[in-house]
């Protein structure tokens, strides 16, 4: 078995609170795979190197590596980095879920407001009426909003 495989099962045995890597094989490819180490189980992923190349910090964090070390750190000055590298990682994954949920909802707003427009205008009724009639359809059809305005949309079914 490879050493990337290897890392990959040891991550999903254990689903550690980082993954830390000390690696000499800097890279496009060296990067992705740690990032997709990570991704499954929302862990941060630390890079300690020897060698500094120009740009390789800033590719490293565009792909999402999470901290990028270069030098050989006292234990105190690394126990340090890690735990400031998994409260930021858990800080943006927190923000990332954040905007995920609310561009659901505006996206569930939206539909809705275009199934309160088709239901106005096949019915010739105001906002208010449409909404009320959206609001009884989802309770006798025991569905939420979002779901009837779907429904609606996708079918072009007026009621």
């Amino acid at each position: 078995m490879d050493r990337a495989n290897e890392l990959r099962d040891r991550v999903g045995v254990s689903v550690p609170d980082a993954v830390i890597v000390d690696t000499e094989m800097l890279g496009r490819d060296t990067f992705e795979l740690l990032v997709r180490l990570g991704k499954p189980y929302a862990t941060p992923v630390i890079v300690f190197t020897d060698t500094m190349e120009a740009d390789v910090p800033l590719d490293a964090a565009r792909m999402g590596i999470t901290a990028y070390a270069v030098e050989t750190l006292a234990s105190t000055a690394l126990r340090s980095l890690v735990e400031v590298a998994i409260a930021h990682f858990r800080s943006n994954t927190l923000l990332r879920n954040e905007l995920i949920k609310a561009r659901r909802s505006l996206e569930s707003r939206r539909r809705i407001d275009r199934a309160k427009c088709r239901l106005m205008e096949r019915y010739g009724i105001g906002e208010k009426p449409a909404y009320q009639r959206l609001r009884k359809l989802a309770m006798d059809r025991r569905m939420n909003l979002d779901e009837l305005a779907r429904e609606i949309l996708s079918t072009g079914s007026n009621d």
